[in-house]
């Protein structure tokens, strides 16, 4: 999400077009989707200390990567007189899949999982609490970053988190990660007062399906299709944030700021829909993710105006909340805990995609358009069209 606010330096540092710059995260990313299922097979079988640590490791590596990438540009272009243009292009590329790969993809997978992991019948209220850190961490990361890069610049600023990742976070997560309750010789929620009066059961999985099992359930995919989307729209939206605020007539400063009410309502909506899962079905939670989407969707479609701006703020707010809920407690709660990483995994794969077709087809509307309102039509049809087809099959589900 932090991509957003080096958009700019790094189309003007490194010569590239928005369309260029674009494109190269889309390749990269795309690219790393292809590995995600790979990487929750690997997650299953080593756990979580050992994913987590090797993806906090090269993550670090990548973003130190990414500080110098326009050293490295000026060195490959003198070496070999290739265009700084094609040198630029696919470096970022290289860089984006590493970051996306390792940071977005692997880390996330590990650190939601192994949460997943270790609850039951409170598996929704850890990742309520958990929601809280990282929803407000991804909404409100591009101010951070921006008050990093000017304090220092934009590339120490990635100089700063890479050290920060593998001198910090890397020992964190070895000291303490661990994969599951067993491995600790402990039972599932040991020592945690479970409710047994409450007439309000748990809706937990009874099965332990394989990623081919769970693939022939029709209800999976409405779920990937909308996390699909939305990481499509909200990557896209982040990462041109500057841009869709400047066609509004509007500053820098006042695009940036809208991730704080963002931040505060994608928490409210993460706690509050990660504490609901314990009690309610999953589809339920399904319809109102898909009413942030379409009020997102359809506020890039509308003239600027203030109530517009609400609609933005709130739309991506409960969108930004929910994803992380269902994203996290879908695939426990209707598939089990045995082949969780390569659910989930599979799962990280649509979303990363989505994630890199975003930017290129939002810069690819606006090079065209000159605004981002066709991507805001676009994406109320797609809304729409999902949520009638998805009704037949998760209104019958007991999910």
């Amino acid at each position: 999400m932090g991509v957003s606010v080096y958009t700019n330096h790094l189309i003007k540092n490194l010569n590239l077009t928005r369309v260029q710059l674009s494109t190269a995260y889309m390749v990269g990313t795309l690219a790393s989707s292809f590995l995600l299922t790979y990487a929750g097979i690997f997650y299953d079988k080593f756990g979580a200390r050992v994913a987590g640590a090797g993806s906090a490791f090269f993550l670090g590596l990548f973003l130190i990567f990414l500080a110098y990438s326009v050293s490295i540009t000026t060195f490959l272009h003198d070496l070999t007189s290739v265009s700084t243009t094609k040198i630029a292009f696919g470096l970022m590329v290289f860089g984006f899949l590493g970051i996306r790969f390792f940071g977005q993809g692997v880390l996330t997978l590990v650190s939601r999982g192994m949460v997943m992991r270790w609850f039951e019948t409170h598996r929704g209220f850890a990742a309520a609490i958990m929601g809280v850190f990282t929803s407000f961490g991804f909404s409100y990361a591009p101010r951070v970053l921006q008050a990093i890069i000017d304090t220092t610049r934009w590339d120490r600023s990635w100089i700063i988190l890479g050290l920060f990742l593998i001198f910090a976070v890397l020992p964190f997560i070895i000291v303490f990660f661990r994969d599951s309750p067993e491995d600790c010789h402990m039972e599932m929620e040991q020592g945690i007062r479970i409710n047994t009066g409450s007439k309000k059961k748990p809706l937990g999985s009874l099965r332990n399906l394989t990623l081919s099992e769970a693939k022939k359930d029709p209800q999976l995919w409405f779920y990937l299709l909308i996390l699909f989307f939305w990481a499509l729209f909200s990557t896209a939206f982040t990462f041109h944030i500057v841009s869709i605020f400047e066609t509004f007539g509007k500053t820098k400063n006042e695009a940036v700021g809208i991730f704080l009410p963002i931040a505060f309502i994608s928490v409210i909506f993460r706690l509050g829909g990660s504490w609901i899962s314990d009690i309610v079905k999953m589809k339920n939670i399904f319809y109102i993710f898909w009413i942030g989407c379409l009020l997102g969707s359809l506020s890039i479609a509308l003239p600027y105006s203030g109530q517009v701006l609400i609609l933005m703020i709130i739309g991506n707010g409960i969108a930004s909340g929910l994803m992380g809920v269902i994203s996290s407690v879908t695939w426990p709660k209707l598939y089990g805990r045995d082949h969780l990483g390569a659910i989930s995994g599979f799962a990280m794969s649509f979303m990363v995609a989505g994630s890199a077709i975003g930017p290129w087809l939002f810069s690819i509307i606006e090079d065209s358009q000159g605004d981002y309102r066709i991507a805001g039509y676009g994406g109320v049809v797609y809304v729409i069209i999902l949520g009638l087809a998805s009704l037949p099959v998760l209104l019958k589900s007991k999910s």
